[in-house]
């Protein structure tokens, strides 16, 4: 039986698909301004916004054709298998969690919670929306997932508080109290954290440290008086802050 040959040319697939390789250039945008909110957060509102949306554009753009859940992550076989998340979701995230730390005050841990949980819902509700499920890999499928939460869970919760805080605009409630005590905490790596102690204002019945700017450190004295401002939150997360 003699084989027949043809010259029909093949359909090729035309197809454009966004890889995570083609998506660098957002992982650049997210680092790059990630290290201006860290270090430099002018304009606090507008970056906010930028660091906020940055893991949505990039889970659309990587999604548009409904790729594996598994595109999104990275695997640096010679630290022995570490999953790497892409850096528009996990750099965000990181970023937007050392400003909460440095800029605010929060009084209610069930808020927080309760407000994360919603968030961190709705992120991966989009996550499956954009992509499919893990099929075949070559990937470890609960590192893939776990990696993927855990950046989730970080930028969730962090994001709420961020929200919550630089967008409201409600009217604070003022306690007066006095400064006892102020001490500066350093870390391993070098960084600095300041804080002012005052007696106990409002519901909060113990002398308490309260966190304050590296430039607003040196013009508090003990003995002073000063003005805490309590407020509710656009999320209903109450937070406050220290005035002179």
């Amino acid at each position: 039986m003699k084989t027949i040959k043809t010259n029909k040319p093949q359909k090729a697939n035309i197809t454009k698909v966004y890889t995570l390789h083609q998506l660098d250039w957002l992982e650049y945008v997210a680092l790059g301004l990630s290290l201006w909110f860290v270090f430099y957060p002018k304009p606090y509102e507008i970056l906010l916004i930028a660091l906020l949306l940055l893991p949505f554009v990039g889970m659309f753009l990587n999604g548009l054709h409904k790729p594996s859940i598994a595109s999104l992550v990275e695997v640096d076989y010679s630290a022995k298998e570490k999953y790497d998340v892409a850096d528009f979701i996990d750099v965000p995230a990181w970023a937007i969690v050392l400003r909460v730390l440095m800029d605010y005050e929060t009084d209610s841990f069930i808020a927080i919670i309760t407000a994360g949980t919603i968030a961190l819902v709705g992120i991966c509700l989009f996550l499956l929306a954009t992509h499919q499920q893990i099929s075949d890999s070559n990937k470890d499928k609960t590192w893939i997932y776990g990696s993927i939460v855990f950046s989730f869970f970080v930028y969730s919760y962090s994001a709420v508080v961020a929200v919550n805080c630089t967008f409201d605009t409600s009217a604070p409630k003022v306690y007066e109290t006095e400064v006892i005590d102020k001490h500066i905490s350093r870390s391993r790596k070098g960084g600095r954290s300041y804080y002012v102690k005052v007696k106990p204002w409002g519901h909060h019945y113990d002398a308490e440290n309260i966190r304050v700017s590296s430039s607003a450190y040196d013009q508090y004295h003990i003995h002073d008086q000063v003005v805490v401002e309590y407020k509710e939150g656009v999320l209903g997360i109450p937070w406050y802050y220290l005035e002179k």
